[in-house]
């Protein structure tokens, strides 16, 4: 049973005025609190905490407003605190019995009973870890280490990944959706103070930890170097999944011009970007493991050739929309 907390003197205040409205009579003010006449003499005289319950039943028949400074303890509020100071007047009658053996017992009873109640523990101050769905590898979990090495970011409770709400609206949803059939965790979209940017955000001690056994760091990407983990890497069918994840994130698909013997040509490329030389040489690599012909600087791999294009498409493919949309009105103008 929840009780509310008023500041001292209006507990009784307030009842008193119930009564007045209800004529003084106070058997039918205890019957309509749901409670014996005493427990209502406790409370007019504040022994305890009324019950929030009974309070909104009397406001509704009185119509007599709740003070706006209070606040609701929930139910067991004070187990904690009575607890304690039964375990130290034990401990002053019969000494210090505790075991190293039995607190361990006593601390996995605790957290079997916090797991199986999770409002109780949070009510008790207790953050719980929040149980996932641990993936076993996978072409979606791979592209999603594909992801979150391109727009990603992590922490030690919260992983995070960024999109352009302008040109990524449905895929930030694909990657969402993502989240959760791969963890069965929430993972909301989050604005940010920027006007073209949102986030999707996943929190978990559990998640992180997960990820991170499978090749993901948290912190600063390029001081940290990261890369492609190996178990994504060595499998061919990964490594097309990663590189899906990491271009629909970092990579860019466009059309220039260029002009041979003055006769002007309309090609399209695509372009990655990453900072970290690592990622960049992995992708590089499993391009060329692939069969493309990529170039790279120190900052970017290209593919240029129109068979490359085609071929990316055709092999690798794309879950976000823009990049399609710009291959077919490629394809529509070179048709």
């Amino acid at each position: 049973m929840s009780r509310i907390k008023l500041l001292k003197g209006q507990q009784s205040k307030l009842l008193n005025q119930i009564g007045e409205k209800c004529s003084f009579d106070w058997p039918k003010v205890a019957k309509v609190s749901n409670v014996c006449e005493r427990t209502l003499r406790d409370w007019r005289s504040e022994k305890y905490n009324m019950s929030y319950e009974a309070l909104l039943r009397l406001q509704k028949l009185t119509a007599i407003p709740i003070p706006r400074k209070k606040a609701v303890l929930p139910e067991y509020w004070s187990a904690g605190k009575f607890a304690r100071k039964g375990g130290l007047r034990r401990c002053q009658i019969y000494g210090d019995f505790g075991t190293p053996e039995g607190r361990k017992r006593g601390g996995i009873n605790s957290q079997k009973l916090f797991h199986l109640n999770p409002e109780y523990a949070k009510n008790m101050g207790i953050i719980m870890r929040k149980d996932i769905r641990e993936p076993k590898p996978s072409k979606e979990l791979a592209e999603f280490i594909g992801i979150m090495l391109g727009d990603g970011g992590m922490t030690n409770y919260q992983i995070h990944v960024t999109f352009n709400t302008k040109t990524d609206n449905e895929y930030g949803i694909y990657i969402r959706n993502l989240i959760k059939r791969l963890f069965r965790v929430s993972a909301p979209i989050i604005s940010t103070d920027s006007d073209s940017a949102d986030r999707i955000v996943a929190s978990g001690v559990n998640l992180v930890e997960f990820l991170m056994k499978k090749g993901l760091r948290t912190g600063n990407k390029v001081k940290n170097k990261v890369n492609i983990p190996g178990w994504i890497f060595n499998n061919r069918v990964y490594s097309i999944a990663c590189l899906r994840g990491l271009v629909d994130t970092d990579g860019s698909f466009y059309q220039y011009n260029h002009k041979v013997c003055n006769k002007k040509y309309c090609n399209f490329a695509m372009c990655f970007t990453n900072y970290s030389k690592p990622l960049l040489m992995s992708v590089y690599r499993i391009l060329q493991n692939l069969d493309f012909s990529p170039i790279m600087n120190t900052k970017r791999v290209y593919l240029h050739k129109r068979v490359d294009i085609d071929k990316y498409f055709l092999e690798i493919g794309t879950h976000n929309k823009k990049h399609l949309y710009r291959y077919n009105n490629y394809l529509t103008g070179f048709n």
